[in-house]
């Protein structure tokens, strides 16, 4: 399971694709993160949490550095690459924890660098 699981998880950097999550995926971000809490169902990742976290930034960009798989858990780190509406941009370090069953990615668990990301959008209220 640990190739499968870690292609998966590959492959959803790359594309993207909302398929590749399970209907009843358990989705966790930090709460101090814009936009943060739990979304359950893939539905509810697609239709409130992307629209809600794109809202805050012309670009959103995530960059995946390193994987580490162990059975059917995925241990990711990256930056968000982001640029506020007012054009103020920063790399946002990262650390996400998937989850895969059943070839479809089950759980995500996003811890974050919120006190740079606020901060950014604090920087961003302030400059418009």
């Amino acid at each position: 399971m640990t190739g499968t699981a870690k292609k998966l998880v590959e492959r959803w950097y790359e594309t993207g694709d909302t398929a590749l999550l399970a209907e009843n995926i358990v989705w966790d971000v930090l709460a101090t993160f814009p936009e943060g809490g739990q979304y359950v169902g893939r539905q509810a990742v697609e239709k409130q949490f992307f629209p809600r976290i794109k809202s805050h930034f012309s670009d959103y960009v995530t960059h995946p550095y390193s994987f580490t798989a162990e059975g059917n858990i995925v241990a990711t780190t990256g930056v968000y690459r982001v640029r506020t509406r007012q054009g103020q941009s920063a790399d946002i370090a990262f650390a996400h924890f998937w989850t895969v069953r059943d070839d479809h990615i089950s759980a995500l668990h996003q811890v974050a660098d919120t006190a740079a990301i606020q901060k950014l959008l604090v920087a961003g209220e302030q400059a418009s």
